[in-house]
């Protein structure tokens, strides 16, 4: 009877290890999800915004160490997207671009640069990537006379 007491038992326990196991992989991979989505300026500034709201709601000195560290973290990442897309800008603002041919292709070179920003097999992709990425450029021959 003892053996089937200590038999039964360890069953009942794996099954609650394995109900745990489980459970912990899902959490795991609600994490991973939501640290792979791709989080946009507007859904971490509304997500800031009823953060600030929920607090407003709250007493005075109310809220949680998690919830300041949460908040403090979204505001971070706010902060580093918009001086990275400010820069960007300024970046882009007053540069022009080359496409010229390339020993592997064609290149899009900024201005008084050493090396090329990006090699593309033909002159088409060249042009529709520095349209697409809003750039102001001077198209060039093969032969490396000014096109346009």
């Amino acid at each position: 009877m003892e053996f089937l007491k200590k038999l039964f038992g360890k069953k009942k326990h794996e099954e609650k290890r394995e109900a745990h196991v489980t459970a912990e992989k899902a959490t795991a991979d609600k994490i991973k999800e939501e640290d792979a989505r791709d989080i946009t300026l507007e859904e971490v500034e509304k997500e800031l915004n009823d953060i600030s709201v929920a607090h407003a709601n709250d007493k005075p000195g109310s809220s949680r160490p998690e919830e300041r560290a949460e908040t403090q973290a979204i505001a971070e990442r706010t902060e580093k997207e918009t001086e990275l897309k400010e820069a960007q800008a300024k970046e882009a603002q007053g540069t022009v671009y080359h496409i010229k041919k390339h020993d592997d292709g064609w290149q899009i070179i900024a201005d008084g640069a050493d090396r090329a920003l990006r090699v593309f097999g033909t002159q088409k992709e060249a042009i529709d990537h520095a349209k697409e990425k809003e750039l102001e450029y001077l198209l060039y021959r093969a032969d490396g006379t000014l096109r346009k």
